[in-house]
Order: structure tokens, then C-alpha cells, then sequence
């Protein structure tokens, strides 16, 4: 098998990897405590206060968006989040698979240096 053969089964079995992957999206989830203000509440005495919650921050147009989201939506979103970084991985790969191919070619126009000039 040709080194161009190689490339090309490797970028296709990338491709084929991406078109695995489910929906994807941007950001990160996390578990947060808050506290409410209320200063005769447990939380403002205690360290943790209220929660856990679920955000999900992203951001949309340079503007940081915050969501409180359900423990199955933080899932969801999470698992997406997943998806976004396998697929920026694969993708990185691609590009590195596909400089290599463009550089097996053979330089077709070489330069003569003995050529005479017209």
C-alpha cells in the first residue's frame, strides 16, 4: 500500500468517526452552590448554601450566556460538550493527515536550473 493510500484510509476512518458522534455544542457544565442574601437563611452561615444547581455557560456572538438546567439537561449537554471535543480532535487530526497527503505529491513544475531562458 502507497503512502497516499494510508493517508487517504486514515482521514477516511477519521471521518467515519466523526459521522458517529452525536449533537455537539460549546461550553462547560458545572455544579454550583448559592447563596441568597437573606442573612437570617442557613447560607449565609453555612459554607455551602443552596443547590447543588447545574449551569451550563457558554459563550454566543463574544457574550457569556448561563443557564440553570435540570440534571438530565446538564447530562445531555455534557455528553454534547464531549462530542465538541472529540470532534475538534478528529478534526486536528484531519488537518495533520491532510498536509502530509498535499506534501507526497511529487513536485510536478521542478526547477531547471539549465533551462534556457526565452
Amino acid at each position: 500500500m502507497s503512502k497516499k493510500d494510508e493517508l487517504e484510509r486514515k482521514y477516511f476512518a477519521l471521518k467515519r468517526k466523526i459521522d458517529k458522534l452525536g449533537f455537539i455544542c460549546t461550553g462547560s457544565v458545572m455544579k454550583v452552590f448559592k447563596r441568597c442574601g437573606n442573612p437570617s437563611c442557613r447560607c449565609s452561615k453555612d459554607k455551602e448554601g443552596h443547590g447543588p444547581y447545574n449551569i451550563w455557560t457558554r459563550k454566543v456572538n463574544s457574550k457569556t450566556i448561563t443557564r440553570t438546567l435540570t440534571s438530565e439537561q446538564a447530562k445531555l449537554a455534557q455528553n454534547c460538550i464531549d462530542n465538541m471535543r472529540k470532534m475538534e480532535a478528529i478534526l486536528q487530526q484531519m488537518k495533520d493527515l491532510s498536509v502530509q497527503y498535499i506534501e507526497s505529491y511529487e513536485k510536478d513544475f521542478s526547477v531547471d536550473k539549465n533551462r534556457e531562458k526565452v
